[in-house]
């Protein structure tokens, strides 16, 4: 596969926020609304007003959420089928994120800029993540929090063992739950312009964060025992979520 045509699989993937709005509508009206409040602000210290930018928005759930605890919120996001979701969201729930169409490989943001950075499922997207990394450093104010919140979750494709796993635990989710789920899509032209898809994480990170960037560094692992449902639980059990908590220290 070309990169023109690996970027435009990349492109197509995210471009309509519709299905993922959907699964966004089910945490804004079940526990993990207030779940993901608590595992996100325990690092605040308490602290209100923060500026804090939400890369890869979405629908806009993080962005919104926080936005009610009475943080300053910034989303951004390259797909606009998403920033529109995120728009609708943000007005049922009666918070105002700024909203922004940016690409994460190229944000334009002035040095610290943002006391907190956060993101879900969206490192393991990026072409570049030692040139993001660096950037989420550049725009971070000093003492910073960079928050990452992520899994493995393509590792089965390069794991004959794992993959068998994975497969059983979607069709024990279809049987046992009528949720007919898919843990990620074979996209081998995505993986080939996503180089984290093949590393082992947060191992990975840690690493970069600690050695390249001078970061104190933090990792809970498996938080998903109490941010999913009972269901997630099962089928994402061989790709547990974790979450990286990053203090810039300089």
């Amino acid at each position: 596969m070309t990169m023109d045509s690996s970027e435009n699989s990349r492109k197509a993937k995210w471009k309509d926020g519709t299905d993922y709005d959907r699964y966004i509508q089910e945490e804004l009206t079940s526990f993990r609304k207030k779940a993901w409040k608590e595992q996100i602000c325990k690092n605040f210290d308490g602290r209100k007003k923060l500026h804090i930018l939400d890369v890869g928005t979405g629908p806009g759930f993080l962005s919104c959420i926080l936005s009610e605890e009475g943080h300053l919120l910034t989303g951004i996001d390259a797909s606009e089928g998403m920033l529109a979701c995120a728009e609708k969201n943000a007005e049922k729930m009666g918070v105002h994120p700024r909203f922004l169409h940016m690409d994460v490989n190229h944000m334009e943001f002035a040095d610290e800029s943002f006391d907190v950075i956060v993101s879900r499922n969206v490192t393991w997207t990026l072409e570049h993540p030692e040139s993001v990394y660096r950037e989420f450093y550049r725009i971070l104010k000093k003492n910073g929090i960079l928050l990452t919140y992520d899994a493995n979750w393509h590792r089965h494709f390069f794991d004959e063992e794992l993959y068998k796993k994975v497969r059983e635990h979607e069709k024990e989710c279809l049987m046992k739950y009528g949720r007919e789920e898919v843990v990620a899509e074979p996209d081998y032209g995505l993986f080939e312009t996503a180089p984290l898809t093949k590393e082992i994480r947060p191992q990975w990170d840690i690493r970069f964060l600690q050695d390249e960037l001078s970061m104190s560094v933090k990792v809970e692992q498996d938080i998903g025992s109490r941010l999913y449902e009972q269901w997630e639980k099962e089928l994402y059990r061989e790709s547990p979520l974790f979450e990286i908590c990053a203090i810039k220290r300089y």
